[in-house]
């Protein structure tokens, strides 16, 4: 089993519909998510994303067909919704290295690749604090991201040669990092997000120039503590999504993702502490 029933009841959706049209927003229902955060869940939990694991399950049952059937490839492309022969083979090589003809006529073992049956348990979950907060504007830098293609650290170096012009207006010197709420029912490794870099602005106050603006609105919150170093920074957002939030009588409120990070943050200490405020409602 899944530590976590709505993860396991999603991949049974993935499973029993591999010969199917697969809409990412369809699956995300399936674990009461909105599809943006069953995305970043999903990889976290099993270490690929939901794009990559449906390919490689439909790679992998079709190899099976092609070992112990005698479906021609064409027809097993377009079962496999494959929109063509040709993407089919290109796929199929990419993950097992040979052509399907080629493998149909091949003698040997096969390795296939299974269903996902369990995710690695983590520590026990750390209880939030409870946090109203005011309507707040942050300004700072962007950059555009990827599950496949992280940017964030070179955001945060630029940020930080370029922090000065603000800090007279800013009104402390805590930093913000917001992640982008990304509402999109089809999205995959390469599905681009904005995350933003700043300081806490006054609302009424011009944005300086060459910087962003985001407003974030009045909102109850959860509040979680990551302790140490930012490596393992996805860990502690899949405790919250997969662990903590199902269980917690609430439920994540549509909206952006921010970390804090204050005085107690020191990159690469051990001791390091930064903040996750999560939008909550009650369910």
């Amino acid at each position: 089993m899944l530590k976590r029933p709505e993860l396991n009841k999603a991949i049974r959706f993935i499973e029993t519909r591999l010969k199917s049209k697969l809409i990412l927003e369809d699956i995300a229902d399936q674990a009461n998510l909105s599809p943006w955060h069953f995305h970043r869940v999903f990889l976290t939990s099993t270490g690929i994303t939901v794009g990559e694991y449906i390919r490689r399950r439909r790679v992998s049952e079709a190899a099976k067909e092609l070992v112990f059937t005698q479906k021609p490839i064409k027809q097993l492309a377009c079962e496999y919704q494959y929109e063509s022969q040709a993407a089919f083979t290109r796929s199929f090589s990419g993950i097992y290295g040979i052509s399907p003809g080629k493998l149909r006529r091949q003698v040997g073992p096969l390795q296939f690749y299974h269903a996902i049956q369990h995710i690695k348990k983590g520590e026990q979950m750390q209880t939030p604090r409870f946090e109203h907060k005011n309507k707040f504007r942050v300004v700072g830098i962007t950059c555009e991201n990827t599950m496949k293609s992280n940017n964030i650290p070179q955001l945060w170096s630029e940020f930080n040669e370029r922090i000065c012009p603000m800090m007279d207006r800013a009104l402390s010197r805590a930093a913000y990092g917001i992640c982008y709420y990304t509402d999109m029912a089809e999205m995959n490794e390469d599905t681009p997000f904005t995350y933003l870099a700043g300081l806490e602005y006054p609302l009424d106050e011009e944005c300086p120039a060459g910087f962003t603006s985001r407003t974030i609105p009045e909102a109850e919150y959860a509040v979680f503590e990551h302790k140490g170093s930012l490596d393992t920074l996805n860990d502690t957002y899949n405790e919250i999504y997969n662990e903590w939030l199902p269980q917690s009588g609430y439920e994540r409120k549509v909206a952006d993702d921010f970390e804090l990070y204050d005085e107690r943050f020191n990159f690469g200490a051990p001791d390091s502490v930064m903040e996750i405020w999560v939008q909550i409602v009650r369910k």
